[in-house]
């Protein structure tokens, strides 16, 4: 047994020194380059590259242990919203609640504002008549066509109201369409305002009362100075009184327009 391990040791030793031998020849190098690739026998790195001749397959190890969990991941992408469903049918309507108990009347609101004065009224019907050369007519208030029979068949009279920062006064009365015979310097023309029965605008110093008749009177200037109206009596030119009164003498500015009954008689005649 002794002999024979000896002899394996020679053998071995023998083909180490066989194996290991010096070569510094680059020739053949294939023969050899599975133990050393392509490196020299004699370089310090010769035994750097070995192969691992692989035996048969071993049998399959254990399983391994579970790995550890991973990490979540992240949420994906909302989806698109679903179409609408169809619509349910409608309820049935409920019984009607009873009424409630009636409120309470709230306070009255401030009276509004008056409104403007409406248009004036249409002309009265004209009347006429003579008593040898005067003409007597009346009209309503604001303007109207007279018919004259003495000096002139019409004419035109024009009233003209002021306000006084408190109530309307009569300022002075126009008049055209008057024959030019009428402006020969003899004759006036008269006014006559009714005053009514209720009371009074003209309360602090009042020219007349309640009933009266207010008479004016202008007298009518030569046609030579006519313009266009041909003329005007004034409130300084034109002296007014009371037909029960007449020494107590005022003017068309003491006159208030809501004093009278809208109607205004009319007269030319000769001094």
């Amino acid at each position: 047994m002794k002999k024979f391990f000896t002899i394996l040791l020679v053998f071995s030793l023998l083909q180490v020194g066989y194996a290991y031998a010096v070569d510094t020849s680059t020739a053949n190098l294939e023969d050899r380059d599975y133990i050393f690739g392509i490196s020299n026998q004699s370089e310090v790195n010769l035994n750097q590259v070995l192969f691992l001749l692989a035996g048969k397959d071993g049998e399959p190890g254990a399983a391994g242990r579970d790995g550890i969990d991973g990490i979540n991941g992240l949420d994906g992408k909302d989806g698109k919203d679903g179409q609408n469903g169809v619509d349910g049918r409608d309820g049935i309507d409920g019984i009607n609640g009873k009424d409630g108990i009636n409120g309470i009347n709230g306070t009255n609101g401030i009276n509004g504002i008056n409104g403007k004065d409406g248009k004036d009224g249409k002309d009265g019907k004209d009347g006429a008549g003579t008593t040898g050369n005067s003409t007597e007519s009346y009209t309503a208030y604001s303007s109207g066509l007279l018919n004259i029979l003495a000096c002139t068949e019409s004419a035109t009279v024009t009233l003209r109201p002021k306000y006084t920062g408190e109530d309307f006064v009569f300022e002075n009365a126009s008049f055209k369409d008057v024959a030019t015979r009428c402006g020969d310097g003899a004759k006036d023309v008269t006014l006559y305002f009714k005053i009514g029965s209720s009371a009074l605008h003209n309360l602090a110093n009042p020219k007349y009362v309640n009933g009266d008749i207010v008479k004016c009177v202008y007298p009518i200037p030569l046609s030579s100075t006519w313009g266009n109206p041909q003329f005007t009596a004034t409130n300084a030119d034109t002296p007014c009184s009371t037909v029960a009164n007449p020494a107590t003498i005022f003017r068309f500015n003491d006159i208030y327009t809501a004093d009278f009954t809208n109607k205004v008689g009319f007269e030319i005649y000769a001094r």
